[in-house]
This record gives C-alpha cells, sequence and structure tokens, in this order.
C-alpha cells in the first residue's frame, strides 16, 4: 500500500461478498488483508481515529468464516493503537448497488424487500439499514472523539 497523505481519521468501508471474491481467500484478501493494510497505512500517516464497517454477528472465534473474517479484522485493527476506533456492525445494508457495478443478487434482492416490509416488526439490531444511515452513524462516532473501543448496532445507526 503506498504512503498516505497526513490524516486524522480513516474510515474504512472495504468490503466484499463470497460470491463476488469467488473464493475465501479473494474475500479474505479484501475484507482482512486491504481493510488491515489500509489501517497501518492511516496510522503511519497519523491518523489516530478510525471508523470501520464490518458486519453484525463478527467474531473471531466463530465457525462461519465470514463472521470469523470480521472478528478477527475487529480485534487486529484493535492492537494498531488508534485512540479512538469505532465499529458499526450492521445487519443487511440496504442500497443502490448497480453504480458499483455489482453482479445481480437475486438471494439478495429478495432479502432486501423482504426486510423493507419486516423492518418495523425487527428488533434494532436485525433491521436492514441503508449505507447512508451507517456512514451519518461512523462518522458522528468518529468525529465525537471519544476514546477507546466504540462498537456501533441497532439503534446507533439508525437516523438521528
Amino acid at each position: 500500500m503506498p504512503a498516505l497523505p497526513p490524516a486524522d481519521d480513516v474510515y474504512i468501508t472495504l468490503g466484499t461478498t463470497m460470491a463476488a471474491a469467488g473464493s475465501q481467500s479473494a474475500f479474505r484478501a479484501v475484507d482482512y488483508d486491504a481493510v488491515m493494510a489500509t489501517a497501518r497505512a492511516a496510522r503511519a500517516a497519523g491518523a489516530t481515529r478510525c471508523g470501520v464497517v464490518t458486519a453484525m454477528g463478527a467474531n473471531a472465534q466463530s465457525r462461519i468464516f465470514y463472521n470469523r473474517v470480521k472478528g478477527e479484522v475487529e480485534r487486529d485493527l484493535q492492537q494498531l493503537g488508534f485512540e479512538t476506533l469505532v465499529i458499526a456492525r450492521p445487519s443487511l445494508l440496504m442500497g443502490e448497488r448497480r453504480a458499483l457495478q455489482q453482479a445481480h443478487r437475486p438471494a439478495e434482492s429478495l432479502s432486501l424487500k423482504l426486510f423493507q416490509w419486516l423492518n418495523p416488526l425487527l428488533p434494532a439490531n436485525y433491521r436492514a439499514r441503508p449505507g447512508a444511515d451507517v456512514a451519518r452513524a461512523l462518522v458522528h462516532a468518529v468525529q465525537s472523539g471519544r476514546p477507546g473501543l466504540q462498537v456501533l448496532s441497532g439503534r446507533a445507526l439508525q437516523p438521528r
């Protein structure tokens, strides 16, 4: 990774899907390796605050590969010495994907439609969230500058 310009804050929203990546190693290259490389480069550039999006269910000990990788990146980011580390753990992310040139994912499209209908009935932690809501919550939490680790999920990811 090339050196980054001086920075106070870094926001990392890198992520892919197993289907788009095509293999576990390719998925890990994006969701772990690229995230960690970005965070290390930001620390080297002076960043003291980091905001990152992982996923609900992130757990470094999980038997589920996706959740395990997300948990491992959370664990390892904590070792980089950021004064403030904010982790957003949304459930399903809602948003336009065609602009990102992502492949059509029929199961995801069906899930999003179902979640939109069920959202009012679901507990806050399980509700699908628009990506813009997650971004706003992440920026707000990072810029508040509260030292230490903050994990945002559920209600914390909803508009204020």
